[in-house]
């Protein structure tokens, strides 16, 4: 059940049209954005960490290494974070990484989210 409620939170929480999203507070420090997305700048590119590319290797420490650290361990938080990863792929350029600035900027303004679609990119 969390990975269903995860899902739904980051569908609504990432479109860059959604109240969610736009009511989300902003945190920038010089070239680092922290919140609400993860970027790094450098000269006239963006680095953009998704969601998705966070969550799977903290997912991945709590399935391997972390097994003696019970908050890890928790069901709903493991829910939480592959109901996050599966929605971050469904993204057209979740696995692109590095941006140009005029590209990136033009590219949050608009959703490219594409559905199941990428089931095709894993296969």
């Amino acid at each position: 059940m969390s990975g269903v409620f995860s899902f739904v939170v980051f569908h609504f929480a990432t479109r860059p049209k959604s109240k969610i999203n736009k009511k989300l507070p902003r945190a920038k420090v010089k070239r680092f954005e922290l919140f609400p997305r993860f970027n790094v700048e450098a000269k006239n590119r963006i680095f953009h960490f998704h969601h998705w590319m966070v969550l799977a290797p903290i997912y991945l420490f709590a399935q391997t290494i972390g097994k003696d650290l019970g908050i890890l361990q928790s069901n709903i938080l493991q829910g939480f974070m592959l109901g996050g990863i599966v929605q971050g792929l469904m993204y057209e350029d979740s696995f692109k990484f590095i941006h140009l600035n005029h590209e990136y900027h033009r590219k949050i303004k608009a959703s490219s989210y594409h559905g199941f679609r990428f089931l095709k990119k894993l296969i």
